[in-house]
C-alpha cells in the first residue's frame, strides 16, 4: 500500500518552517544590546543632577564618618546664619563663625553630599586652626527649594558668597582665602576663574580631595559610557585654574576611591602657578575626618608660600 503525505499526518501544501538565520539572530541581539545601552545613557543624563549633587536631593549620604566635623576642642562662640543674595535674587543662608582679631578671612566651599547647616563643627574647627573668620557658603538647590543645581549656578553662588563676605568683613576679595573640598574644589576653581576675569584673584587657595574634572573622574568610573559627551556639569578645574598665578595648597588621600588621587594629581600637575604645594596623606579616604596634623600642615604651607611670594 502506498504511503501518502496524509497518512503521515503532514499537510502536503504546507512548507516546513525555516529557522532564523545566524545573521538575523546576531542583528536582533545587537539591536537589543544597543537599545539597552542607549537606555543606560539616557538614564545617566536624567540622573546626572542627583549623581553630581546628591546633597540637594537626599537627607543623608552613607559611608561618612559622623564625627568628621567635630571640633578638636571646645571653642568659645557660635556659628550663625549668614544671608546673602544670589544672581536671580534668591536668598541663600551660609554659616559663619566670626573670630575676634582673626588673622584671616576664609570662604569654605563644601562638597556635593552635605549642606552648609550640617557643617558648623567644621566651620569652627577650620576657624580654630587657621585663626580665621570662616564662612561656609551654600548653593541654590541645597536649601528647601525645587531649584536644580548646575555647575553654572554653583559658581554664581560662590561669587555671590565671596562678594558678600568681602563686604561684611571689610576684607578685599584678594585677601580672602578660598578653601574648596571635593566638588567644592571644582566650584572654587570656577570661582577663581571668574575672579581672574575681574582682575581680583585671591592670593591663596586650598584644594582638598578634589579633581581635574568631574567628567574625567566619571569617565574612569563609568568607562563603558561616553561620559564626557553626556555630562553637562563638567567642572573642568584644569581649564578654570589655567590662568591663576596665586598660591595653591592641594591635599589628597592616597586610598581615596571616590575621587582617585590620580585625578587630584592631574590637576596639580596642570597648575601653571610656580607657588604650589602637594600634600599626600597615606591613610585619608575621601569622606574621612582630616587630621589636626594635616590641617596644621596646610596652615604652615600657606604661610610659607605667602611669605615667599
Amino acid at each position: 500500500m502506498a504511503t501518502t503525505a496524509t497518512t503521515l499526518g503532514t499537510d502536503p501544501g504546507r512548507q516546513p518552517k525555516s529557522r532564523p538565520s545566524i545573521q538575523w539572530r546576531i542583528f536582533r541581539t545587537a539591536s537589543f544590546l544597543v537599545f539597552v545601552y542607549l537606555c543606560v545613557c539616557a538614564a545617566l543624563v536624567y540622573w546626572e543632577p542627583r549623581l553630581v549633587f546628591p546633597g540637594a536631593y537626599f537627607d543623608a549620604i552613607p559611608l561618612m564618618d559622623p564625627n568628621r566635623f567635630t571640633p578638636d576642642e571646645p571653642i568659645v562662640g557660635t556659628v550663625s546664619p549668614f544671608e546673602y543674595t544670589t544672581t536671580d535674587g534668591s536668598a541663600l543662608f551660609g554659616r559663619i563663625y566670626v573670630r575676634d582679631d582673626a588673622e584671616r578671612v576664609v570662604l569654605f566651599l563644601h562638597g556635593n553630599g552635605i549642606r552648609a547647616i550640617e557643617m558648623d563643627g567644621w566651620t569652627r574647627r577650620l576657624s580654630d586652626v587657621l585663626d580665621a573668620t570662616v564662612l561656609t557658603a551654600e548653593y541654590r538647590g541645597f536649601q528647601a527649594s525645587a531649584f536644580t543645581p548646575t555647575q553654572e549656578s554653583c559658581i554664581e553662588d560662590a561669587v555671590s558668597a565671596m562678594d558678600a563676605l568681602s563686604e561684611a568683613t571689610g576684607t578685599p576679595v584678594e585677601k580672602i582665602l578660598v578653601y574648596g573640598r571635593s566638588l567644592g574644589g571644582g566650584i572654587a576653581a570656577g570661582l577663581i576663574d571668574e575672579l581672574v576675569k575681574r582682575k581680583t584673584p585671591p592670593k591663596s587657595i586650598v584644594l582638598d580631595r578634589t579633581f581635574d574634572s568631574v567628567a574625567e573622574a566619571g569617565s574612569d568610573m563609568f568607562w563603558f559610557l561616553p561620559v564626557k559627551v553626556l555630562m553637562h556639569n563638567h567642572f573642568d578645574s584644569v581649564a578654570h585654574l589655567n590662568q591663576y598665578q596665586g598660591n595653591v595648597v592641594q591635599i589628597h588621600g592616597a586610598p581615596d576611591r571616590i575621587v582617585p588621587m590620580k585625578n587630584g594629581r592631574a590637576l596639580y600637575e596642570s597648575l601653571t602657578t610656580p607657588t604650589k604645594v602637594w600634600i599626600e596623606v597615606p591613610d585619608m579616604r575621601h569622606n574621612d575626618r582630616i587630621s589636626l596634623e594635616s590641617l596644621r600642615r596646610i596652615r604652615s604651607e600657606l604661610e610659607r608660600l605667602e611669605t615667599s611670594s
